[in-house]
């Protein structure tokens, strides 16, 4: 489930890359592990059987470059139409350098050989990095390189929005934002980002949010008009606290803490 291929996408696993034959529509894959149970299944899925899934037809179509580590699952929507590019399947992939790639998942031939969109939410020039994990350590020893966008989007296919937590590094300040991208574009939605921040009281005091201590590994949630996102901790190390935390997927507005 973690890819950690720092310089290719392999487009394979999500029932997209399955037959080179086939091409047309599949089942949308819009959150982790197909269903907010995470179950896994696709009770959709009736073109793969034995007699087609093996060496010779089933495999590996194609690469494409992205910029970091990937931990997330990739997410695929089809028939999706994008301005000036005409009508695609895509597969929607998150790297750990801060940066949301939209690709054809049926070929990268000719004007799909790069990205249909991307966008990323760093500037260096501007001291806006992803945070690097020599600044969380000892807490992120299982983590090399940047730590950005590590767990895997959600997408509404009825507002057609792919809502992503990114972590960043601003002159030497922590952030930790909920995008809404339009899944044709990559623009912001809604007015976002929103930026992560709450506190609770509790019988020995008020905890405020540490956007560089709190890990944001689970997959977003979305359900009942609500964004849901879970933290916890970098190797259990030091004192941090589990979150759960809330957002209208309309306004981003905070609802619950």
């Amino acid at each position: 489930m973690i890819h950690r291929a720092t310089t290719a996408l392999l487009l394979r696993s999500l029932c997209i890359g399955f037959l080179t034959t086939l091409s047309y529509a599949q089942v949308s894959v819009l959150t982790q592990h197909n269903d907010t149970f995470r179950s896994g299944q696709n009770l959709q899925e009736t073109q793969l059987h034995r007699s087609n899934v093996n060496v010779n037809q089933f495999g590996k179509l194609f690469t494409q470059p992205v910029d970091g580590q990937i931990y997330e699952q990739p997410l695929y929507v089809p028939n999706v139409s994008i301005p000036g590019r005409g009508t695609h399947n895509v597969v929607y992939v998150a790297t750990m350098n801060d940066s949301v790639y939209a690709f054809d998942a049926d070929n990268n031939t000719g004007a799909n050989s790069t990205a249909l969109w991307s966008v990323n939410f760093t500037n260096p020039a501007a001291g806006i990095t992803a945070i690097p994990s020599a600044n969380v350590q000892p807490l992120a020893t299982d983590i090399t390189g940047p730590i950005g966008i590590e767990s895997t989007p959600v997408i509404d296919p009825s507002t057609g929005t792919l809502y992503v937590l990114a972590r960043t590094l601003e002159n030497g300040a922590y952030f930790q934002r909920l995008h809404a991208l339009d899944i044709t574009t990559g623009a912001e939605k809604f007015g976002g980002p929103a930026v992560i921040n709450a506190s609770v009281t509790t019988s020995s005091g008020t905890v405020k949010f540490d956007p560089m201590r709190q890990n944001q590994r689970c997959a977003l949630g979305l359900a009942n008009g609500r964004v849901y996102i879970v933290w916890a901790s970098h190797n259990d190390y030091g004192k941090y606290y589990g979150w759960v935390i809330a957002y209208n997927a309309t306004t981003l507005a905070q609802t619950a803490a």
